[in-house]
């Protein structure tokens, strides 16, 4: 069942609390039908989200309320950049928007062991992508550090115009302390954290 489908508006939905967890193989399927809704979010094979299930686990996360997959957050460590974290899908289901959801299941991957070693982040957005440009900019001003932009992937040369251009937004450094993984502030008291390493 797609998490999308109307069967309860948002007011008549059982409260319960909000799970962010490391994502596992049985996951693919609802990682694979939220990113498919989501606006400005390249949809990829169902594959794909296996592996980013799989391969990936330790540093992305999915969120779950109610048993229906409600975020994700994809992200790998670069193998010639063992120091960035690049984030590569970001998530959220139009009813859990505007609560900070996303950047509490970055704060998540962040307090990671996969992570201990990061000093930067990194993504690629489109210029009119104003949600993740906001995301990123609100998280590098948490993290008391700069934000600096240029573009990855020329809309002509490497996309043969089939493709706006990529521009690469890398935030860093930074120092990942238990003070500095606070100030990325997780949504409410709603929130259970459940890592499985």
């Amino acid at each position: 069942m797609s998490i999308f489908q109307g069967d309860l508006n948002p007011q008549e939905r059982p409260r319960s609390k909000l799970n962010i967890r490391t994502p596992q193989a049985t996951d693919g399927v609802a990682v694979h039908n939220l990113i498919r809704k989501s606006a400005f979010v390249d949809d990829n094979s169902l594959y794909c989200y296996l592996l980013v299930c799989t391969h990936f686990a330790m540093t992305s996360a999915v969120a779950e309320r109610n048993g229906e997959t409600v975020g994700i957050v994809s992200a790998y460590i670069p193998p010639l950049q063992p120091d960035t974290l690049f984030v590569w899908q970001v998530a959220v289901d139009p009813l859990m928007r505007r609560r900070g959801l996303a950047r509490s299941m970055l704060k998540f991957i962040l307090q990671g062991e996969a992570c201990r070693n990061i000093r930067h982040i990194e993504t690629t957005v489109t210029a009119d992508n104003g949600a993740s440009r906001k995301l990123f900019s609100t998280l590098a001003e948490k993290l008391g550090c700069p934000l600096h932009e240029s573009v990855l992937f020329n809309r002509r040369e490497h996309f043969l115009n089939l493709h706006d251009s990529e521009h690469l937004l890398r935030i860093g450094p930074f120092e990942l302390t238990a003070r500095t993984t606070e100030t990325i502030h997780p949504i409410a008291q709603e929130i259970q954290h459940e890592r499985h390493l």
